[in-house]
Parts: structure tokens; sequence; C-alpha cells
């Protein structure tokens, strides 16, 4: 993907923990959707170049360690605890569409 292409190296340019702009600004940046560039971010999540915190943003990952990662830190509240729910329900969805495709594809 064209966007993931462009940040990878910007990324590797960041120190670790810096927060990336906003999925607004690079859709705004790249003339894309939101939904375009919240792929592309998820593409660079996968390769474990940045991460998402939830109602913060995506922040560059660690070079050494994921657990490593400094990323802002507080009382959680109402909002939060629900954009985390509302993550972990699309990652569920995520992991069963991708069983569904093994399981589909191992039979053939």
């Amino acid at each position: 993907m064209q966007i993931a292409d462009t940040l990878r190296p910007e990324i590797a340019e960041l120190p670790d923990g810096h927060r990336l702009a906003s999925l607004r600004e690079l859709a705004d940046r790249f003339g894309v959707t939101t939904v375009t560039v919240g792929n592309a971010l998820q593409i660079l999540i996968d390769e474990e170049l940045i991460v998402s915190v939830p109602t913060r943003g995506y922040f560059v990952q660690s070079s050494t360690d994921g657990d490593d990662v400094e990323v802002p830190t507080g009382p959680i509240d109402r909002e939060e605890i629900n954009a985390i729910h509302s993550e972990i329900r699309q990652l569920a969805a995520r992991v069963a569409e991708l069983e569904k495709r093994s399981d589909h594809t191992g039979s053939a």
C-alpha cells in the first residue's frame, strides 16, 4: 500500500513513543478517506512499527522491544473503556474472518 510505503521511512526517523498525526490529518495529507489511512496504519501495526492506543492515537513502536514503548498514561475513563471494548470486538471479528478464510482454504 502506497501510504504505508510512504510512512515507513518517516516512522524510522521518529523517536520511540512519538505520536503520529491523526487519522484525519493523514487522510487530508494523502487525499484519501480515514478508512484507507486506517488500513495503511494496520499494515504498520502488523509490521510492529507502530502501536495503536485507543482514544489516544498511533505511536512509534520501540525499535528494541514492544514492551518498551512509552505511551501516555493516566486515569482511564468510561470513553476509553468503551473504545477498548470496541477495538477488542473489531479484532475478534478480524480473527473470526481470518479463521473462516483459513478453514475455507484448508478444505480446498
